[in-house]
This record gives structure tokens, C-alpha cells and sequence, in this order.
């Protein structure tokens, strides 16, 4: 109840951010009017969201100190760009869920988050300025009406497990994400070609990497970091159901799906863009699709079941419930 409650203050921020900007914040991009500094253009939605989270004294401090670490893809934060002083380094209790374990978070480390926004049902790039088939844009700040399918039937956040492992981590709960290249067989000209691959990549709850060519020291930092807006620390995607494997391919701009989990029992907490909660099942209808929805097509039906609907906010599937 609450994690659930958490995630229902976070989309009550969404609303009250887009009744102020006449927007919903781009998951990737920060506040708007900030793009013109390539920092800031890499800021997550969170911090567009922290004066509708009572964290008006941290927003300032990212707009006053305009900081983003050169580093930017890295947890821990250099000494000489503020350290454990630098705001990026804050852990907002808000996006902790009470369910997932406890990890000891170094003070010159980023946040991490256990919640994520909805970036669609087709795996993406850090590289995409747009064409996100969720209600959260990469630099892009959609208007409510771009939510063509309805508040009631598109996911605004889910949660995503966060886990106390290291770099030499093997075997891990399966918020953690891995890669395979084309000569393993595991991804098709550098682009993801078989979501079944990632799923069969999963035993028992967990999977590993750093062998069979799943293999990537990057992979641990996943989660930590609240403040950076790429998809592989803040958002999730509906191509996979609800705790399965999240997979990227590292070689071709991090493409990649990112499944929602978590630590609860069976399944997902969940909030739609309307404001209400949900548990979703990890046994959902999630299709029986295997490639994914083109890209650059930002509307059209999801072939991932009733789980893939709900991803997309322009998909004209008739949904059923939750």
C-alpha cells in the first residue's frame, strides 16, 4: 500500500506539472526551456517534477548550479564536479519502494529510483530525440491530448527493483539488464530483432551476465541514478511482461526493452496516467508477438497483448482491464 501510494503521488505530480507547463514533462529533457544546454538535456523527468514533489530547494539547486557531470552515464560522482554535494547525489525517498531491499548508497554516489516512467511498448536508443510511443517523450513534451488512447488506458508509472550488486555481479534479480552482440545470435544487425531471446535468457527469477557473450560491466549501474533521463535509468517498456529480463544492445546506442519489476509477490504496482493504481499480474496477456512495433511509428496497435496496449498512448486498441 505504500508503494502504491507513492506512485499515485508521483502522477498526481504529472498532473499538477502539466496543469503548470500545459505539457506532461519529457522523460527525457528536464524542465522545458532548458534544452539549450546539452546538460540539462539529459536531465530525467523526475527533476521537471520536484517542485510538485515539496523538493523546491533541490530544484533550484539543479537550476542555480546548471550540473550534470561530464561522467554522465557513470553512478558514482567525480570529486571535482561537487561529490557528495553535487544534488545529483540526493536519495529522494519518494522513489523508494518499501518492498525493495536495502542498499548502502555511498554519499558521492547518484540516487537510484525504484520507479520508472512509461516509455511504450518498442525498445529505443539514448540517441532518439523522439518517436516514443509512451506518453513520456525523449525531448519532446507531449500535450494530454497526445494520450489518444485515454488516461484510463495508458500506464503513466511503474516500478523497476533496484539491487545492491557490483560490477562483478553474475547472477542478480532481473531488474538488472544484459546484452548480447550478433555473432552471439542474440540481436539481428545491431537493432533487436526477437524479444523471445531476452525472456529465454531468465531461470528461476534471475539470469546472468559475463558469460555466453551476455557480458557487460555497464550493466550494475542500471537504476542508480534518478536524475539522468535515458530509459535505462528511469523508464520501463511493455515489450516484456511484468519481471522478466530487461535486454540492450550496448553496440547500437543501448537499444533496448526494460521490463518492469519488482520485489513484490507475483507481479507489478502500477499507476495509469488517469491517477489510479493497479497490481498488475507477471502472467498478464503480453501477446504472442515477437517483433516490435516500428520506431518511428508512433501510433498504431501493440502486438504485446493487453500489456503492450496500455504502453502505448496512441495505439487504438480497444483495452481490456487491468
Amino acid at each position: 500500500m505504500q508503494c502504491q501510494n507513492k506512485l499515485k503521488q508521483l502522477t498526481l505530480a504529472v498532473h499538477n506539472y502539466a496543469d503548470s507547463s500545459d505539457a506532461l514533462p519529457a522523460g527525457l529533457g528536464g524542465p522545458y526551456g532548458r534544452l539549450n544546454n546539452v546538460n540539462a538535456g539529459r536531465w530525467s523527468g523526475f527533476i521537471a517534477l520536484l517542485p510538485y514533489m515539496e523538493q523546491n530547494t533541490l530544484y533550484d539547486r539543479f537550476m542555480s548550479e546548471n550540473v550534470y557531470f561530464t561522467s554522465w552515464s557513470a553512478h558514482t560522482i567525480p570529486t571535482g564536479e561537487g561529490g557528495k554535494d553535487n544534488p545529483q547525489a540526493t536519495q529522494l525517498g519518494d522513489l523508494i519502494c518499501p518492498s525493495n531491499a536495502a542498499i548502502g548508497k555511498p554519499d558521492d554516489h547518484t540516487g537510484y529510483t525504484c520507479y520508472r516512467f512509461n516509455y511504450g511498448d518498442n525498445p529505443g536508443n539514448w540517441s532518439v530525440d523522439s518517436n516514443v510511443r509512451g506518453p513520456f517523450g525523449y525531448r519532446a513534451y507531449y500535450q494530454i491530448g497526445a494520450v489518444h488512447d485515454g488516461m484510463s488506458n495508458t500506464l503513466c508509472f511503474s516500478e523497476k527493483a533496484v539491487d545492491d550488486y557490483g560490477a562483478n555481479s553474475k547472477k542478480v534479480k532481473v531488474q538488472v539488464a544484459t546484452y548480447a552482440v550478433a555473432a552471439t545470435g542474440g540481436f539481428n544487425g545491431g537493432y533487436l530483432s526477437d524479444r523471445t531471446i531476452c525472456i529465454g535468457s531468465a531461470s528461476g527469477g534471475e539470469y546472468q551476465f559475463g558469460v555466453g557473450g551476455m557480458t557487460d560491466g555497464f550493466a550494475y549501474k542500471y537504476s542508480w541514478q534518478w536524475c539522468g533521463g535515458h530509459w535505462y535509468h528511469i523508464g520501463f517498456t511493455t515489450t516484456l511482461p511484468p519481471n522478466s529480463p530487461s535486454c540492450y544492445n550496448r553496440a547500437s546506442n543501448y537499444n533496448a526493452m526494460f521490463a518492469a519489476t519488482s520485489f513484490h509477490s507475483g507481479g507489478v504496482n502500477v499507476t495509469l496516467m488517469d491517477g489510479s493504481g493497479r497490481f498488475v499480474s507477471e502472467t498478464i496477456d503480453s501477446g504472442t508477438g515477437i517483433k516490435f512495433p516500428t520506431p518511428s511509428a508512433a501510433s498504431g496497435q501493440s502486438p504485446f497483448g493487453v500489456w503492450g496496449a496500455y504502453g502505448s498512448r496512441d495505439g487504438g486498441e480497444s483495452n481490456t482491464s487491468l
